[in-house]
């Protein structure tokens, strides 16, 4: 059974250069260019730790980078989907209330015109009253 060979997943750039999020951390925390090679096998200056682990232990770090930009991407996704998801919403409640404020309108027209055709049928039944009031003073004054 052979080892496999640890390497980094993808470049940054390629995975994650459309997102603006991931793009400034990588500006901010991380190096635009990699770094030269150095021999695998040579002892770092410390004399502690070798330049093999070093890079195994780099390759691990670029590797979580990666996995951590997929989440950030997703995440900017599900914003994107909430945000058109939250504009449909508000736009629906905007047209309700707009539909709402019209059949007020429309209803208070109404009842303004059946004020006035109650008013003047009002008048129209003083006026019959009146009338009527006033026949019957006529047909008294002929009975008399």
């Amino acid at each position: 059974m052979s080892k496999t060979k640890l390497k980094v997943k993808q470049s940054y750039s390629k995975s994650f250069g459309h997102s603006p999020t991931f793009r400034k951390i990588m500006e901010k925390w991380f190096w635009i260019k990699p770094q030269k090679k150095r021999v695998a096998n040579a002892v770092c200056e410390h004399g502690r730790v070798d330049y093999k682990a070093l890079k195994v232990l780099a390759v691990k770090q670029a590797n979580l980078v990666q996995d951590l930009g997929h989440a950030i991407l997703a995440m900017e996704k599900n914003r994107k989907k909430e945000k058109l998801e939250l504009e449909n919403v508000k736009k629906d409640a905007v047209e309700r209330l707009n539909n709402q404020k019209a059949t007020i309108m429309k209803l208070e027209n109404e009842l303004e015109n059946a004020d006035d055709v109650i008013s003047q049928k009002d008048s129209e039944i003083s006026d019959l009253k009146d009338s009527i009031y006033l026949k019957r003073e006529e047909v008294k004054n002929n009975a008399n």
